[in-house]
């Protein structure tokens, strides 16, 4: 059984959307994004888990994960006030078909509305992933994957597995 801490992170590198002001979902709805110093904020104070950081490529071009101590979160509640998930170090760029620019981002997710969202933040910018989705496929215990072709990483908040794309 995973340490209640152990994230195992889902991320698809597809187009992103730069956050300002309000941002369309696809319902319709409208998302607000969290101000980059409130990401920025909970990211200093956050603990990570490097025990379970992971590292992926693409061509050459590195992705490193490094998921957040979660182990003090007891309820969606608290996760969904918003929370440090994790830290995404990335290499790659357009050339390698990912569409965060490279650099260092905080990820950070929210409840707002009824609806889960993910955030990446990266020097007062904030990107909103385009899909994220609860994940009933995987048994406790799945170690991260990625796959090139959905760019994908898969990992374990607290009460469930949580995919993110961008």
């Amino acid at each position: 059984m995973p340490h209640t801490g152990l994230m195992l992170l889902s991320t698809m590198f597809v187009p992103l959307a730069f956050a300002s002001g309000q941002v369309k979902q696809s319902g319709g709805e409208t998302a607000t994004p969290p101000s980059a110093s409130t990401i920025a904020a909970k990211a200093k104070s956050a603990k990570l888990d490097t025990k379970h950081a992971k590292s992926a490529s693409i061509n050459g071009k590195k992705f490193n994960l490094i998921p957040a101590d979660l182990s003090g979160i007891t309820s969606r509640d608290q996760l969904a006030a918003g929370t440090l998930i994790g830290v995404l170090d990335n290499e790659a760029g357009a050339a390698e078909d990912v569409s965060l620019p490279p650099g260092r981002f905080n990820i950070y997710l929210e409840q707002s509305g009824g609806q889960w969202q993910t955030w990446a933040e990266q020097n007062g910018k904030v990107y909103k992933a385009k899909r994220n989705f609860e994940r009933k496929d995987l048994a406790l215990g799945t170690e991260p994957q990625f796959s090139r072709g959905s760019g994908c990483w898969v990992f374990y908040i607290v009460f469930w597995f949580w995919q993110w794309c961008y």
